[in-house]
């Protein structure tokens, strides 16, 4: 079968290679893969960014992708059955440790992700725990399915980790699949306003952030922290920052109202620095938001039917397997939204 690959811990060094097909065993079931998209992270293990690939500790070579779908054609006993259309959870947590008795496996202290530790999901067929596996509800369009891992990225720290409430003003930095995934949530929870800051770049972007119902901003022509503040006097309720940019922590705090919460999602390549003071003056809250839990794909796939045709407005460009870096290059250069690959 083919997969795209990474051979070696350097810049570039992936490309279509022929595998073994995965066999089935009782407590995994085997995934015809329909599709998978492209996150941050894969340009990091593409460009082979240590701040990023230095968590994951691959074997090589490592088929890449942690966001995938695809339809089961063997095993199951009950969760999921042969014809069903699901979601991965690429998490695998060990299930032994203190976070994972404590319901916290994105913390887990030996937690694998497909496509960054162990094998991953940009393939033809691949074997995946059943337990990780979730069919869609019932009306959902299959189409979907592959953008349900990003999704379940910004339900964890929407819904769960710094909880939007209705009549909340709600900022997001940055204008990527994650920043305009996290604003279709915040209007679903009952955001009064949602603003979110893009660059130049991000144009396409941000007029989909304007057609989703949020307030775009390009940050480069307009200040971003004077914007919020037009929207409440004292600043947002909850700001996310997605960016990832060191440049924009300060922001977020400045855009944050006293008393007010920063949600940290965005993986930083290199160290940021950031006064303490204002954040001790205002009573702010800096909470990290990393992953998902099982909680957070249950809670997700009671909130997909209300926001699935958003959500699928996303993509943007969909491509082949042998044209991945073209792929990784679009995510990379900020051009379009979410880019999804096939295996043909």
């Amino acid at each position: 079968m083919k997969a795209i690959a990474k051979l070696r811990p350097e810049p570039g060094a992936m490309a279509v290679i022929d595998l073994p097909e995965p066999v089935a065993s009782p407590d995994r079931v085997l995934l015809r893969i329909q599709a998978g998209g492209i996150c941050g992270t894969d340009v990091a293990i593409w460009k082979w960014h240590e701040a990023v690939v230095g968590q994951y500790a691959p074997s090589f070579p490592l088929i890449v992708g942690h966001e995938f779908a695809g339809q089961v054609i063997a095993g199951g006993t009950g969760r999921v059955k042969v014809g069903d259309i699901v979601a991965v959870n690429p998490q695998i947590a060990c299930g032994k440790c203190h976070y994972c008795g404590l319901g916290r496996p994105t913390l887990c202290e030996d937690r694998k992700l497909m496509g960054g530790r162990i094998n991953g999901g940009w393939t033809e067929v691949v074997s995946v725990p059943e337990q990780n596996l979730y069919p869609l509800p019932e009306g959902v369009d299959a189409s979907v399915a592959p953008l349900l891992e990003p999704l379940s990225v910004a339900t964890h720290a929407v819904l769960e980790r710094v909880p939007v409430r209705a009549g909340d003003v709600v900022a997001i930095i940055g204008a990527g699949p994650i920043g305009l995934l996290c604003a279709v949530l915040a209007l679903h929870a009952g955001a009064s306003k949602v603003l979110i800051t893009g660059i130049g770049a991000d144009t396409a972007r941000l007029e989909l952030a304007r057609q989703l119902g949020a307030i775009p901003l390009d940050s480069e022509r307009e200040d971003a922290v004077a914007a919020v503040r037009r929207l409440q006097r004292d600043g947002a309720d909850v700001v996310f920052e997605t960016s990832g940019a060191a440049v924009t922590l300060e922001q977020a705090i400045a855009m944050t109202r006293r008393g007010g919460a920063v949600g940290l999602i965005g993986l930083c390549h290199g160290p940021s620095q950031i006064l303490s003071t204002p954040v001790v003056l205002r009573e702010l809250a800096l909470i990290g938001s990393r992953g998902y839990n099982e909680t957070t794909w249950a809670l997700m796939m009671r909130t997909l039917p209300a926001v699935e045709s958003a959500v699928r407005r996303l993509v943007t460009h969909e491509l082949p397997y042998a044209d991945f870096e073209t792929a990784l290059s679009l995510v990379q250069s900020r051009t379009g939204g979410k880019i999804i690959l096939r295996p043909h």
